[in-house]
């Protein structure tokens, strides 16, 4: 198994390409400042290969999250939530942006991370190669709601050429990562469906949600895909997108929301708690009392809490990965 260590992305430090791909740098904060990126260094023995972790829980836990928007937009959209944690728990929480999916998958395989925030398609990868993990919650958008979301299909809001999948073909086209199903997998299948083989369309992978959306806004796509919270919701209250500048032209079957994953190297007695401090008091309305946030930034990425999760609920994933037989359904070793 290769090592997963830390390495640039074009996507690391803006939260998408600027016309003609020209760099959007952020500027710095001290939340992104604290919020430092995923690192694995161990290789061997001493990473993947460890099965020997030891049963203590530890006094920090590391909370690995996937690439949606930048690092100081990261930080402080789960600054309740971390907060929250470490009140229920007595433990310190360090929260890491990882580079990508698979880093999340490596970061638990390589016992460098206790708590993650998977999506659907990387935690059935993860799950499918042995990697320990439990899930105890998935994200809940509005109260009382159906647990799931969509994968979109985007272009530009003032593009009368492009107006279904089909019209993809010969155009330049943005997907998030290899291994998110709203931004990779779901989309696959949609164009397959509609037609549209490898090599129809040219494929530029975006890295995160919010860049895939921005690239599509800005010109340096001319098509995309990305969840619909983002589109339809975070990317205009930050005033990154204004109302109509995108055009949705495809929506996705219901996706299982994503998964928070423990990993197994954790007591029960650990993890039922954090089961219940995710499915019990991580929601809007119970931040918001106990004075952990207000208004929308009680929302963790614009999603109102969690439920319960267990395997069962990614069937559908997997029933995806047996349709299109795309190679990252596969697990790695």
């Amino acid at each position: 198994m290769a090592c997963f260590g830390r390495r640039p992305h074009p996507f690391d430090t803006q939260p998408g390409l600027g016309r003609n791909g020209a760099s959007r740098p952020l500027r710095p904060s001290a939340l992104a400042a604290a919020l430092l990126p995923l690192v694995l260094t161990a290789c061997g023995s001493s990473a993947a290969g460890d099965t020997s972790a030891s049963r203590e829980d530890p006094d920090t836990l590391t909370m690995a999250i996937i690439p949606s928007e930048d690092a100081g937009s990261t930080a402080q959209h789960y600054k309740p939530l971390v907060k929250l944690i470490e009140d229920e728990t007595g433990k310190k929480v360090v929260l890491q942006k990882a580079t990508n999916y698979a880093a999340v998958i490596e970061a638990q395989r390589a016992h460098k991370a206790q708590i993650a925030v998977y999506g659907p398609l990387s935690y059935v990868v993860a799950k499918k190669s042995g990697v320990g993990v439990e899930p105890i919650a998935r994200q809940l958008l509005t109260k009382g709601g159906t647990p799931g979301y969509w994968s979109y299909g985007i272009t530009r809001g003032g593009n009368k050429d492009i107006n279904s999948l089909s019209d993809f073909k010969g155009h330049k086209v943005c997907f998030v990562d290899e291994n998110s199903t709203s931004g990779y997998l779901y989309p696959r299948a949609g164009l397959k469906k509609a037609g549209l083989k490898d090599g129809a369309y040219t494929k530029v992978m975006a890295d995160s949600h919010d860049a895939s959306a921005l690239s599509v806004a800005h010109g340096d796509c001319d098509a995309g895909f990305a969840d619909n919270t983002m589109v339809d919701k975070l990317l205009i209250q930050k005033g990154k997108l204004k109302k109509g500048e995108l055009k949705v032209v495809w929506k996705s079957p219901l996706i299982p929301s994503s998964p928070v994953e423990v990993s197994t190297d954790l007591s029960g007695t650990l993890r039922r708690q954090l089961a219940d401090v995710f499915t019990k008091k991580a929601n809007a309305d119970y931040l918001k009392s106990k004075g952990y946030c207000k208004g929308d930034g009680c929302f963790i990425y614009g999603y109102w809490g969690y439920v319960p999760a267990k395997d069962s609920d990614y069937k559908t994933v997997r029933d995806v990965c047996a349709t299109t037989g795309d190679p990252q359904c596969k697990a790695g070793s």
